[in-house]
C-alpha cells in the first residue's frame, strides 16, 4: 500500500509536469500512461522504438541486457512485440546511407 501511494503521487506529478510542458501547444497532445509490463507499454515501446526488428548485434548494442536472456527468453520477449511497418531508427538511417550513431 506505500508504495502504491507513492506510484500514484509520482504518476500525478509526471502528469502534471507533462500537462504543464505542453500547456502551449497546439492541437494538445494525448498525455498516456501505462503500468510497466502491461499490454500497451509493450504496445507503446515496440510502436515508438521498433528496434526489434533490428538484427542482434545491433539490438545487444543498444540493450546489453539482452546478452543475459536464453535464446528461448528472447524469442517470447521478440513475439510480445506489437509488428509494425515502421522502420526502426537503424533501418530508418540506413535509408538514407548513414550509419546510425553508436550508443554511448
Amino acid at each position: 500500500p506505500a508504495d502504491e501511494g507513492k506510484s500514484a503521487a509520482a504518476l500525478a506529478a509526471c502528469r502534471t509536469l507533462a500537462e504543464e510542458l505542453s500547456e502551449q501547444r497546439f492541437p494538445a497532445p494525448r498525455i498516456l500512461s501505462f503500468k510497466e509490463g502491461s499490454s500497451q507499454a509493450r504496445y507503446f515501446v515496440s510502436r515508438l522504438i521498433p528496434a526489434h526488428k533490428d538484427p542482434p548485434y545491433e539490438q545487444e548494442a543498444r540493450f546489453a541486457q539482452l546478452r543475459s536472456l536464453s535464446t528461448a527468453q528472447r524469442a517470447r520477449l521478440k513475439a510480445s512485440f506489437f509488428h509494425t511497418d515502421d522502420p526502426s531508427f537503424c533501418e530508418w538511417m540506413r535509408s538514407f546511407k548513414l550509419a546510425a550513431p553508436e550508443p554511448s
